[in-house]
């Protein structure tokens, strides 16, 4: 009887680690932000990596289509996504720990109001945010719209331009711990 409960407690884990690894439930990415962000630790999933991903692929297909060009997606444009997506989750972490630091989460919520309510009521929003990047509306919100609205708040609150949110990106990641794991 006593083997027979083993052989059950290692089938159940096998089929826990098996459920684990179809679904990407695993980190890609361990960060820590730097002290002055709020020093929080984060975990990036590769699921959330593959969703940003496969939505900025979906993009790309879209505008290739339009286009009428011959250039097709291959495996490196797969790997160039992946790594842009992960790098991209890696710079809306810092954006939103500076927007949260400074208390600006109401001027993120009332810009996201600004900008996508009056488009989300209608219809045809729906519609065109899944075909153009293969999301939802809480897909959209979560991946596009909110980090661009924190982005746009910070800039608008430090009176920065693109290149001087980009130089203090660069420098949150240079003063950040971040651990990535092989794929």
């Amino acid at each position: 009887m006593r083997n027979a409960g083993t052989a059950f407690a290692i089938l159940i884990f096998a089929g826990l680690v098996t459920t684990m690894v179809a679904m990407q439930w695993y980190p890609a990415i361990l960060m820590r932000t730097p002290d002055a962000s709020g020093g929080r630790a984060h975990i990036i999933w590769e699921f959330q990596i593959n969703r940003v991903a496969d939505s900025a692929l979906t993009y790309y297909k879209n505008a290739l289509e339009n286009t009428s060009s011959t250039l097709q997606v291959t495996g490196s444009v797969r790997k160039d996504a992946y790594e842009k997506s992960a790098a991209n989750l890696i710079e809306n972490i810092l954006v939103h720990n500076a927007v949260r630091a400074e208390g600006l989460e109401d001027a993120i919520e009332a810009l996201i109001a600004k900008k996508v309510d009056e488009y989300a009521a209608q219809p045809d929003f729906s519609v065109a945010v899944s075909l153009i990047y293969g999301l939802d509306n809480s897909g959209f919100l979560e991946l596009i719209a909110r980090p661009e609205a924190e982005r746009d708040i910070l800039k608008e609150k430090n009176k920065w331009d693109d290149a001087a949110l980009a130089a203090w990106i660069e420098e949150e990641k240079k003063a950040s711990r971040i651990v990535r794991f092989a794929k």
